[in-house]
């Protein structure tokens, strides 16, 4: 008789997670922690709403991972329940903009705020003047107070005129019965600069800044979050401490911290532990950077991934900076072996090192050598080489 299959994943050992979705991004905790400030500022640019006056336009920056989109959904939980106390009518959509045109984002306004009943707004024939027309109906109808949440508002293709014409909104006439505002939520300090000065002028928004976390303030968030992510005594505690300390000293970002968590405690599975630990927690800071940089990578051009490639391999090797010329002899190497016809001239590898280091994937260094040398550019990689290496070129 033959012997009974066993089902692989029958085998595992205890998970070391009792709710591992509370490190993903969509989580939303019940309390924000280390962010009192920021929410006192933000309580008072909403106080308006609560009194049923005309809002502010609010613009809240902070790198990623900094608690700007969190403390967000949380003041909106917040002005719903004091408005509800207040009896002032309140209506918010929450949108990430990111890669979408004034139109998308308006056509998807229109579409979160209309009765299921109703049609939706078409995606195609008409233009963004009657989106917003549309828009505006939709607000009026709902009367009170409509706060429009744009995340990532920076990426909006034509938001100058976008931001322009809803500041405007109530004085022009588009609005009679309901007032609109607008939080704008970014990690471009420089935004405001992109809008002409009649929008800023009519803008005219409330400024909100999140500063990085301290590895203080990230031990408090990860311990908090690992609380509800781990069984108990799954996790020890150097590992978060090692985790904060991580995390703080590369970017002050909760985000990464969470991710490595994630990424250890997975590591633990797989190895059947049972219990995370500072090696675990390494392990997982290395597997996010490997993905973070193959998505990265992912996002270049084929030619591209083998000029870059090459310059991972040449920093292993400690022979970076180079010239371009030096690049290009072993660049044409790296393309025989992958079966990927060369660029014909170091010209055009140049032209694509540049664009790399725009892009932040390699370092360009002026080197002057005086009237006799002359000046000329030479390149080094800006991402860790050994996990360039690591990643499978495109053919």
């Amino acid at each position: 008789m033959p012997k009974p299959r066993e089902n692989p994943l029958l085998n595992f050992g205890e998970s070391v997670f009792s709710n591992r979705d509370a490190l993903s991004e969509s989580y939303e905790p019940d309390r924000i922690l280390e962010r009192d400030e920021e929410i006192n500022q933000y309580a008072a640019a909403l106080r308006p709403i609560v009194e049923g006056s005309t809002p502010d336009n609010i613009m809240v920056y902070g790198n990623t991972g900094a608690g700007k989109t969190a403390v967000t959904r949380y003041m909106i939980d917040m002005m719903y329940e004091a408005c509800e106390n207040s009896g002032n009518a309140l209506s918010t959509v929450f949108l990430n903009c990111n890669e979408m045109t004034a139109f998308k984002v308006v056509r998807t306004l229109v579409n979160e705020l209309r009765d299921e009943d109703k049609d939706e707004f078409p995606a195609r024939g008409l233009s963004t003047r009657d989106a917003l027309d549309a828009l505006y109906e939709e607000i009026d109808n709902r009367e009170g107070t409509c706060i429009l949440i744009l995340d990532e508002i920076d990426h909006i293709e034509n938001i100058d005129s976008l931001l322009y014409d809803l500041s405007r909104s109530h004085s022009t006439g588009n609005l009679e019965h309901a007032t609109v505002g607008i939080i704008g939520i970014s990690n471009d300090y420089t935004f405001r600069d992109i809008l002409s000065s009649k929008t800023r002028g009519t803008f005219a928004e409330e400024e909100l800044d999140f500063t990085p976390y301290t590895a203080n303030e990230l031990e408090a968030i990860l311990r908090d979050r690992a609380e509800i992510a781990f069984r108990d005594g799954a996790i020890t505690e150097a590992a978060i401490n090692l985790c904060a300390a991580i995390a703080a000293q590369d970017s002050g970002n909760a985000r990464q911290g969470l991710d490595i968590l994630h990424a250890a405690g997975k590591e633990a599975d797989k190895k059947n532990d049972e219990q995370v630990t500072e090696v675990h927690i390494r392990t997982g800071k290395r597997n996010v950077e490997r993905g973070n940089i193959e998505r990265r990578i992912n996002s270049l051009t084929v030619q591209q991934q083998h000029i870059l490639y090459t310059l991972a391999l040449l920093e292993a090797d400690g022979q970076t900076p180079a010239r371009t010329k030096e690049i290009y002899s072993l660049y044409t190497s790296v393309c025989e072996q992958s079966g990927l016809d060369p660029l014909s001239t170091t010209r055009s590898v140049r032209e694509h090192l540049d664009k790399l280091s725009m892009q932040g994937f390699a370092d360009q260094i002026l080197r002057n050598k005086g009237r006799d040398g002359g000046k000329y550019h030479v390149y080094e990689c800006s991402m860790r080489a050994d996990i360039v290496l690591e990643i499978d070129l495109r053919e």
